[in-house]
């Protein structure tokens, strides 16, 4: 049986059928959907190519948003600042190469963002940068991330300034003339993670200026003065990692309150954690510290709690100088001259540590007072 159109459709196909043998299949296509003009092809390509980054071959300001790949190493660049992000949302990638500048006062071979104009969510990944006062710098950057870049032979490595809730993952730094990765003016909340800092001639992480509430996890710090330093910065939590063979401290803390110390390996030639200047209400807990000359160092520092620490090795396992209130609790504490020295410090509390084969188990010297051993 055929179906029958219904009349109006029946006439409206008889005509284009009509039309399409007088004029062409122009006609005959009329309703349908058109084929794309070749101006339209050509925007669709470009649209398409438009999502890989933009190159970068020289010095420049980046203005806007979207991602941009270095194809040719940057070398003897005399910019005061050579790649200068001024954009939130932008990724730099690296791809391997390097920035090189001639180590002038006030350069930065990165800069993201300024003292006037914030940004955020700026990556810069896979990228070498040296001879600058700063090899990268965030200056009011917030929530970007940095991975697997290498600082050397700047005067700091990577130096944040009033920028938070960044992460640093992989960073390198090496042979910086003052500091290698440091965070300072009210950078918080940051992670530092699984960063290499050896060879500084001063600090190899530090932290200062009041940065709050930032985690340094899994750190290798070798070789600097200080390998980790927390100056005049409160509530930071240093976890895991190693510092070691640093010349003076394998950790710093000085006029910082409510910092964590914890899970790191220790071996230095003068102290393994070292609280001074003030160091308040800090912990410093599960650390194996071996072979210093002081395993944990107090001087000036009240409130402390010093727990479930291993210390060998040492003139002085844990040195309590002119620190009140301290708890040092759960350690164990073996194989040192002296193993716990308490001089002119009142209200020590000595709890439930294992003191084995020291020469001395317990020192209470220069009129410290209300020593409780338990």
């Amino acid at each position: 049986m055929r179906t029958r159109l219904p009349e109006p459709v029946a006439t409206a196909v008889v005509a284009i059928v009509v039309l399409s043998a007088a004029f062409g299949p122009s006609v005959a296509a009329f309703g349908a959907s058109p084929a794309a003009s070749p101006a339209a092809n050509a925007a669709g390509e470009a649209a398409t190519v438009s999502t890989a980054p933009r190159p970068v071959d020289s010095c420049r300001a980046i203005t806007e948003p979207g991602r941009y790949a270095l194809v040719a190493d940057l070398r003897d660049v005399s910019a005061d600042r050579c790649l200068r992000i001024l954009a939130s949302d932008v990724t730099l990638l690296g791809r391997g190469h390097r920035i090189d500048g001639r180590g002038d006062f006030g350069t930065a071979g990165v800069a993201v963002g300024s003292w006037g104009r914030g940004v955020s969510n700026v990556t810069v990944r896979n990228l070498t940068v040296s001879e600058f006062d700063d090899g990268v710098r965030l200056t009011n950057a917030d929530a970007g991330s940095l991975a697997d870049v290498t600082a050397a032979r700047n005067r700091i490595g990577v130096l944040l300034m009033n920028a938070s809730d960044n992460r640093l993952a992989g960073v390198r730094a090496r042979n910086n003339a003052v500091h290698g990765v440091s965070l300072a003016d009210d950078s918080d909340r940051n992670l530092v993670a699984n960063a290499t800092a050896v060879e500084n001639a001063l600090f190899g992480v530090h932290l200062a200026a009041d940065a709050s509430d930032n985690v340094v996890r899994n750190v290798s710090a070798r070789r600097n003065e200080y390998g980790v330093a927390v100056v005049g910065a409160d509530g930071n939590r240093i976890a895991g990692g190693a510092a070691v063979r640093n010349r003076i401290a394998g950790v710093w803390l000085s006029a910082a309150d409510r910092n964590r110390v914890a899970d790191l390996r220790l071996s230095n030639r003068f102290y393994g954690v070292w609280l001074s200047d003030g160091a308040s209400a800090n912990v410093v807990a599960s650390n194996v510290a071996a072979d210093n000359a002081v395993g944990v160092r107090l001087r000036d520092a009240d409130r402390n709690r010093i727990v479930e620490n291993r210390v060998t090795g040492s003139r002085d396992g844990v040195l309590l100088i002119a620190s009140d209130r301290t708890l040092v609790a759960g350690n164990r504490i073996a194989e040192n001259r002296r193993g716990i020295s308490v001089l002119a410090s009142d209200g020590t509390v000595l709890r439930n540590n294992v003191l084995r084969d020291n020469r001395r188990a317990v020192v209470v010297r220069r009129g410290s007072e209300n020593v409780t051993r338990e």
